[in-house]
């Protein structure tokens, strides 16, 4: 699968891309539901409509529940660590698995003690869960920066 810029991330067929693989993951990881079929959806129509991918990138994290931006606070967590899974695979400057991004967003949001607990919580299941189907290992007791798990 081609890894794709940022420059290049407003394009359809990048959306595409995220899409099959967002849909692949989901497969990989025995949990795909029929509500992945319209993941990121309204991106490209919003992009067309607007022609502002700066706009279209805020209003989607804004909107969807497996964004930590979402300000509703009801997140999907299994959508949200599908996505960060996918992202290596789309991404050319993203190449973090889940794990790592869930490190990197423990770090970006330290200041907001409750959004990390929450984040944690959620997240750690996930990991043993899937477990057996990711192609890495995570040692989520030991190597566990952030304590608590």
């Amino acid at each position: 699968m081609k890894l794709y810029t940022k420059a290049e991330r407003s394009t359809f067929p990048y959306w595409f891309a995220h899409w099959k693989a967002f849909n692949k993951v989901a497969f990989s990881l025995h949990d795909w539901k029929f509500k992945y079929l319209f993941h990121d959806i309204e991106k490209p129509w919003l992009l067309f409509l607007w022609k502002d991918y700066k706009r279209v990138k805020k209003w989607h994290r804004d909107h969807n529940k497996h964004h930590l931006d979402n300000p509703m606070g009801k997140y999907d967590w299994k959508a949200m660590f599908i996505d960060w899974e996918c992202s290596r695979y789309t991404k050319a400057e993203a190449q973090l698995n889940a794990y790592e991004t869930m490190l990197h967003e423990l770090d970006k949001h330290k200041d907001n003690p409750d959004l990390c607990y929450q984040l944690k919580i959620n997240m750690m299941p996930l990991f043993l869960k899937y477990m057996p189907y990711l192609p890495y290992n995570v040692d989520i007791y030991i190597d566990d920066p952030y304590g608590d798990m």
